[in-house]
């Protein structure tokens, strides 16, 4: 499915800063919350180079007491999480995070102002080897996260925010497996977000540390690979087959009553299949940027 357009005239300001995972919590939800809402591209305008994929580098965490699971899922059952914007993430800061409530029953509200860059694509995946390998189950073309005017160009988050995902019923059980969400940016600089929260999984078997086979995570618009890893401005990416196969997509449908500025479009690029976490030479270099 595409959304056309010939239309490409609007341009949005540079807006500080954006959103996060905020349920399940992320690691060093309370330590580096600047840093948190930060894409792994950094921000330049807060002297902060490029971050470490994946995580920002956070999965280090995992086996001291910040690696703590802040959810317990089970394979099989369907599971909720929870987007936190910028103009939220202070509120964010001084709760508990279970009381967080993307609805804005709480106070802590995706309503407020934010760079929502029009959207994009995202994928959540999961990695039980600390983040060496990555299994993607569920991702969302189009829309993601949610805005206020679909196929527009904004900066305005809908209210909403919360998405649920089944996680797999073959998955094996885990102990701080880590979950992460990877947002593509729709509008604005090419960028790339990630979250990360430590989990427990109960399935089947015993514990392992094994990451389960599937599609990896699609990766783009970091250097030093952005000369063809890198998505076009205005567009929510479709992903290449590698990345979705045999997994849920959801895709947003197209925008009623207006001519979209921003569209649905397959990604392109010389080889789309190197553009993932199971690129060895590729995360490699991703691991350390300042080098």
């Amino acid at each position: 499915m595409f959304w056309h357009s010939g239309l490409y005239l609007v341009v949005l300001p540079c807006v500080a800063s954006h959103l996060f995972v905020g349920v399940p919590p992320p690691l060093r939800a309370h330590d580096d919350i600047s840093l948190l809402i930060t894409p792994l591209n950094g921000d330049p305008n807060s002297g902060i180079g490029q971050l470490p994929f994946p995580c920002k580098g956070f999965q280090v965490d995992l086996d001291g007491s910040g690696g703590m699971p802040v959810a317990d899922w089970t394979s099989g059952q369907d599971v909720t999480f929870s987007y936190v914007s910028s103009a939220s993430m202070h509120a964010f800061a001084d709760q508990t995070p279970s009381l967080f409530d993307s609805t804005n029953t709480t106070g802590a509200t995706m309503h407020n102002p934010g760079a929502a860059h029009s959207g994009g694509s995202c994928q959540v995946a999961f990695s039980y080897d600390r983040g060496e390998t990555w299994v993607v189950v569920h991702s969302w073309e189009g829309n993601c996260p949610r805005v206020n005017t679909p196929g527009s160009v904004t900066n305005v988050y809908d209210i909403n925010q919360d998405y649920t995902f089944t996680v797999p019923a073959d998955f094996p059980s885990g102990q701080r497996v880590l979950f992460g969400w990877v947002w593509i940016n729709a509008s604005g600089n090419r960028e790339l977000y990630m979250s990360c929260s430590s989990v427990n999984i109960q399935g089947a078997g015993s514990v392992t540390t094994q990451t389960p086979a599937g599609p990896p995570l699609f990766v783009a618009n970091l250097n030093p690979i952005n000369n063809d890893c890198v998505t076009k401005e205005n567009t929510a990416i479709i992903y290449p087959s590698k990345f979705i196969e045999n997994t849920v997509v959801d895709v947003a449908p197209a925008p009623v009553d207006i001519v979209p500025a921003v569209v649905l479009q397959d990604f392109s690029a010389t080889n789309p299949a190197s553009c993932g976490s199971d690129n060895s030479t590729l995360v490699g270099l991703l691991k350390d940027p300042s080098n």
